[in-house]
Order: structure tokens, then C-alpha cells, then sequence
């Protein structure tokens, strides 16, 4: 976490990304040790099974790879400061005003403990949204009728409306729970003083 005058940003767990890419690489190197095995491994001619086994996790940790590369790449990160909350996402940023966030609680997110927000008005910081990328998948959000539909979804089945990955910011669930109520009350800034 770093800190620009009021304003504190968090953000992407970069060293999370660093060993999941160091275990993908790892396990290539591993795959290729197979690939090689049973090709050049056996007097008595090509051995199929650890080919065919090097192949598929040199493909399967190629994409891993490509994955995570991805994810260090994205632009998440979180911002604080005493008058509202700002979160950008690879699709879309986020400004909104302290007084419309209701409730920060740690929840169920995309299967893992997250972070969860739940708004006033959700419908107005929709509106608000600001959204960097375009896409005709029905499952990214791009722009503001999705995302609202998408938060009351949410808050239909999950009871809220935004959730924060838990390995997506440099901080885990709970602390970035405690971390945001300490700045919607504006306890984080009376400890910094």
C-alpha cells in the first residue's frame, strides 16, 4: 500500500502473481523433463505415456502462464480518501462517495473470501462508472445497464452488490475489510495524524 498526500492506494499483489508464475514455471520445466523422457529416454524405442503427459502440461501451464501474466498485467488497484472509494478494474473504474456505500463485510467471492460492498444506491454508482473496455461476452461487465443488473443479481443471491477478489489487491480480504471501514469513518486519517 502506498500513500499520494490523502490518498491511499492499494494495490495488485504482485508477489502472489511472482510464486503462482514461479510454480507454472516450475511445472513446465517438469512437463518438458517428461516430453524429453519419452522421446530420448528408452533404448527401446518412443515411450507414449510421459510424451503425451509433456504435452498436455506444457499446454496446460503455457495457458496457466499466459494467465497469470495477464493478471499482473491488469490495472486493479484500489484508492481511499476521505471523500469517496475508487476502484479500477481491466472494464471499468469506480468512484463512489462514502455516504453511498452501506456496508463492507468479507464474503463468498468468485468462490474464495473477498471482499464485499454493499451500496445505498447502486444504481447511481452504475451510472458513475466509468468503463475502459468493450466486449460482447455476456459475462464481462462494459457497461452500466450490465453492471446494474449484475450488482442486483448479486445482491439477490449473494447479498451484495460488488465483490473484490481476495487475491486480487496486495491485501487480504479481512484486512482490506478493515482497511476500508477504517476510511469510511475517517479513522485511517486520524491515525496517520
Amino acid at each position: 500500500m502506498k500513500r499520494d498526500g490523502d490518498t491511499f492506494i492499494v494495490e495488485k499483489n504482485h508477489r502472489q502473481a511472482f510464486w503462482a508464475l514461479v510454480i507454472v514455471g516450475f511445472m513446465a520445466v517438469v512437463s518438458l523433463t517428461l516430453l524429453l523422457t519419452g522421446l530420448f529416454g528408452s533404448k527401446s524405442g518412443i515411450l507414449w505415456m510421459p510424451i503425451w503427459l509433456g504435452v498436455l502440461g506444457l499446454l496446460g501451464f503455457g495457458g496457466s502462464a499466459g494467465l497469470v501474466i495477464h493478471t499482473m498485467r491488469s490495472p486493479w488497484h484500489l484508492a481511499a480518501t476521505p471523500a469517496h472509494l475508487t476502484l479500477h478494474t481491466p472494464t471499468y473504474h469506480l468512484q463512489v462517495p462514502w455516504d453511498n456505500v452501506a456496508g463492507i463485510a468479507v464474503n463468498a467471492v468468485s468462490r474464495r473470501l473477498g471482499c464485499a460492498l454493499v451500496f445505498e444506491d447502486a444504481a447511481t454508482v452504475a451510472q458513475g462508472a466509468r468503463f475502459v473496455a468493450r466486449s460482447d461476452r455476456p459475462d464481462i461487465v462494459t457497461d452500466a445497464e450490465t453492471m446494474l443488473l449484475r450488482m442486483s443479481e448479486n445482491y439477490k443471491t449473494l447479498g451484495y452488490h460488488l465483490g473484490i477478489p481476495g487475491r486480487i489487491l496486495e491485501k487480504g480480504p479481512e484486512e482490506l475489510a478493515e482497511f476500508l471501514t477504517q476510511a469510511r469513518t475517517g479513522q485511517l486519517w486520524e491515525q496517520e495524524a
